[in-house]
């Protein structure tokens, strides 16, 4: 999610289902003025709908800065045209935070009565963009590997 995508979002109806927990935060002065001036530019929305769009946005834009640390050689494939590929384990942060993230994830849908969740971030190959002899990584994470 983008946070040019939050207008759409917050004129939509929403069905998100939330925690068993509730989070209390202290805000400083600027921001809960701003949520308290879009609470008002969208009043069909809660503040907590609000705070929880905007803070995946911005948890989105923080993932998306996190690197990868190439770990051990998974596989090398070959595609149709004979060319090959060599799959690594992504070990660091990127890896880190998807696999504390199914973690907390898989706690949490416990809680809500979910007891088999599908993970947040599956463990595969990543192999959007790739060309013939680029090198693409596969997430896979386990305590004491990375960062």
């Amino acid at each position: 999610m983008k946070p040019t995508d939050l207008h759409a979002i917050w004129s939509a109806p929403d069905n998100t289902r939330l925690t068993a927990k509730q989070t209390s935060v202290r805000l400083p002065v600027h921001v809960a003025a701003k949520l308290a001036a879009l609470s008002r530019l969208y009043p069909g929305k809660t503040r907590t709908q609000l705070i929880g769009d905007l803070l995946a946005t911005a948890i989105d834009a923080s993932i998306a800065g996190l690197p990868s640390r190439k770990g051990k050689t998974l596989d090398v494939v070959r595609d149709d045209d004979g060319e090959t590929y060599e799959i690594w384990a992504d070990i660091g942060p990127l890896a880190k935070f998807k696999h504390l993230a199914n973690e907390h994830y898989a706690e949490l849908e416990r809680e809500l009565g979910n007891e088999v969740a599908d993970p947040l971030y599956p463990y595969q190959y990543i192999r959007e963009g790739a060309t013939p002899g680029e090198t693409v990584r596969a997430f896979q994470y386990s305590e004491g590997q990375g960062s």
